[in-house]
């Protein structure tokens, strides 16, 4: 990934950023695509300090909200009753926040807009947090169960491949399941030419998630790097807001 220059304009027309850009950047972008309402992520060490950043918030404001929230996560950890969080979501007044535990004392620290959905993203921040790790060179977790996948569709919607380096990986549909699944979600179990089953989701945003059973890279015939976090395969819906308090924080809890 190219570097850009201390003071460069920030992708899309956001603040000019104040440091280089780094390859943890490209995944922090693209999970911010992923997230209706984030206006700013930041990958956060376990002292606070900002790893990089992306967004068209202020700079200086993500690094005083990533170490602020990184601060706060910690003290969660430390409680009895909390000590098994790995995520927090808070609603302000003005803004709402998502901090997300990684591995080393590092963190995914999301800002959003005030009235934006609080929950909702944890395959979204498992398929980057699943990136990060493979950039960083970190152990595997259970919390990187998720990875974002380009699905081909067939008739009516359902799906008949994934699309891995340009290529279409078949997969057989086994049958459809709603357990655990949001509003408009549909989740399907797949099995793909090598026998490997999973799950597949589909989130009303129009992205695609598979459990890591059925990663592109499960199959024998075609092995590639993950594919990142690709493309909208479905036309989005609309967000469920949820009511906005003065103050409102809810412990997501492992993921």
């Amino acid at each position: 990934m190219k570097l850009r220059k201390p003071g460069g304009a920030a992708p899309e027309g956001g603040p000019p950023r104040d440091q280089l850009e780094s390859a943890f950047a490209g995944i922090l972008l693209l999970l911010l695509a992923r997230v209706r309402g984030a206006r700013a992520a930041a990958l956060v060490d376990a002292d606070g300090e900002t790893v990089d950043y992306v967004g068209r918030a202020d700079p200086y404001s993500v690094r005083v909200a990533a170490a602020y929230w990184r601060i706060v996560l910690q003290g969660a950890q430390r409680q009895a009753s909390l000590g098994d969080s790995t995520s927090i979501a808070v609603r302000l007044a003005r803004a709402s926040y998502v901090v997300h535990a990684l591995p080393s004392g590092y963190a995914i620290v999301l800002l959003l807009r005030q009235h934006a959905q609080l929950g909702g993203h944890r395959r979204a921040i498992s398929a980057c947090a699943r990136l990060l790790a493979e950039e960083a060179g970190w152990a595997a977790s259970p919390q990187f169960q998720w990875n974002a996948v380009d699905v081909v569709k067939g008739p009516g919607g359902k799906p008949r491949g994934l699309r891995v380096a340009g290529h279409t990986e078949p997969i057989d549909v086994l049958g459809s399941y709603d357990s655990g699944l949001g509003w408009r979600e549909r989740g399907w179990r797949v099995r793909l030419t090598n026998g490997a089953e999973g799950m597949l989701v589909r989130e009303r945003s129009g992205f695609w998630y598979t459990d890591e059973v059925v990663s592109p890279r499960a199959s024998k015939k075609h092995r590639s790097p993950p594919p990142g976090f690709g493309t909208q395969a479905t036309n989005p819906g609309k967000t469920q807001a949820t009511n906005p308090g003065k103050t409102q924080a809810t412990n997501v809890g492992k993921t």
